[in-house]
């Protein structure tokens, strides 16, 4: 195989990581009564539920970008997609509402391992044009997922479970991990530390 076709194949991987971490930020929304009818958690505890994710993966985005940069992006990656599938599991069996805000917060650390890094790798894989191919179809997929998580979560609950909105990361997971470690090459900063953090706050804010 070819040094392009696998950046391509690394990128698809890539993407797929992306839209998994989107997609539970908002596929728990219409899930929530189930969740309630289930558990029997209370109004505070649906909040938690629904905000606790996306509270920790803004929090520590940067702080997991730096890292990846130092330590390697790779390694970063693959260890939030571990935590990410670790903490579904852990939702997707869930017998109490404390024991779900846990796995959420989780997910949310595992999630802000995912995001900078793919747009480090990203910006360290890609040049010239191809990068800018390769950014738009990263940005594309954060927005299409938007609009793909409730639907998705709307079809688990109704024809399965809520625990299959959780569930549903396990497989998708290992699918990414394998396609990571043949697709996509270990890389570090090696130049300003501050540039990928940077191109993500533009990225983020269009």
């Amino acid at each position: 195989m070819t040094e392009a076709r696998r950046r391509w194949f690394g990128l698809v991987f890539i993407s797929i990581a992306v839209a998994l971490i989107i997609v539970d930020s908002t596929i728990v929304n219409v899930a929530i009564p189930s969740i309630v009818d289930d558990l029997g958690i209370t109004s505070t505890q649906v909040q938690w539920v629904q905000e606790s994710y996306t509270l920790v993966f803004a929090a520590l985005l940067l702080v997991f970008g730096t890292l990846a940069d130092r330590y390697g992006r790779r390694r970063i990656l693959l260890l939030g997609i571990v935590i990410f599938a670790g903490s579904s599991v852990l939702a997707a069996l869930a017998q109490t509402g404390d024991l779900l805000i846990a796995s959420r917060i989780l997910q949310g650390v595992g999630g802000a391992m995912v995001l900078p890094t793919t747009l480090s790798i990203i910006n360290a894989t890609f040049r010239g044009r191809e990068r800018g191919i390769a950014f738009a179809i990263w940005g594309s997929t954060i927005g299409g997922m938007v609009a793909v998580g409730p639907l998705l979560g709307g079809f688990l609950t109704t024809y399965y479970s809520w625990r299959w909105a959780f569930g549903i990361n396990v497989p998708l997971g290992l699918i990414i991990i394998v396609g990571l470690l043949f697709f996509v090459s270990e890389s570090r900063e090696t130049a300003d530390p501050t540039r990928a953090e940077s191109t993500l706050w533009v990225r983020c804010s269009r």
